[in-house]
């Protein structure tokens, strides 16, 4: 591994001498070195995703070549965070498309968090594979991110080609849940399912 200076974006870079293989040779492939400079940046604004009898979703689209990237956020976090940012200056970089968004009661989005649950994150999860992403999609979730990331992939097995998990919190929202009464559990599926 060699380090390599690039003085208009990331700073050090490791650079391999190994070919690629998987997914980092799927994203490096025909990189449009264009658009690495800072006079071509791509710019993303503030958009939104009305829904019929759901709260509209506020999300930031960068165009780009497929497959495309969504930063799921972890819980509360919103779309304007260090993580997401970080995805969106990759995926310029390499001249993917990516989406960025907020929950449903979280950041720009509408919505009261107080009666927000995961179940309906989940469907603002689907709402944004569903209405605004084209094509083929690699969902990067982070935390909860991470959870609802896992139910999208099975629920949209047909968009979903690739998951990146970012400190994934899977199994302790599973353990959080088990540790609940019978009781609040069993309506807690009723609403979310």
């Amino acid at each position: 591994m060699a380090a390599a200076w690039v003085p208009w974006r990331w700073g050090w870079g490791a650079v391999s001498s190994r070919p690629l293989r998987g997914l980092s040779a799927s994203l490096a492939r025909k990189a449009p070195r264009a658009c690495w400079l800072p006079a071509c940046r791509q710019k993303t604004s503030l958009s939104f995703l009305n829904r019929p009898d759901l709260p509209s979703l506020a999300y930031k689209k960068l165009k780009g070549k497929s497959p495309g990237i969504i930063f799921i956020p972890g819980y509360l976090s919103h779309m304007n965070g260090t993580k997401a940012l970080a995805v969106e200056e990759f995926c310029k970089s390499l001249g993917h498309s990516y989406i960025r968004f907020d929950y449903s009661g979280v950041g720009d989005s509408d919505g009261n968090l107080k009666e927000c649950t995961v179940g309906k994150w989940r469907k603002d999860v689907l709402s944004v594979i569903d209405d605004i992403a084209e094509g083929p999609q690699i969902l990067v979730g982070s935390s909860l991110g991470g959870w609802l990331m896992l139910h999208a992939a099975v629920a949209r097995p047909q968009k979903v080609v690739a998951l990146v998990g970012v400190a994934t919190a899977a199994d302790g929202l599973v353990t959080q849940f088990h540790a609940l009464p019978v009781e609040i559990t069993q309506h807690e599926d009723k609403i979310d399912t």
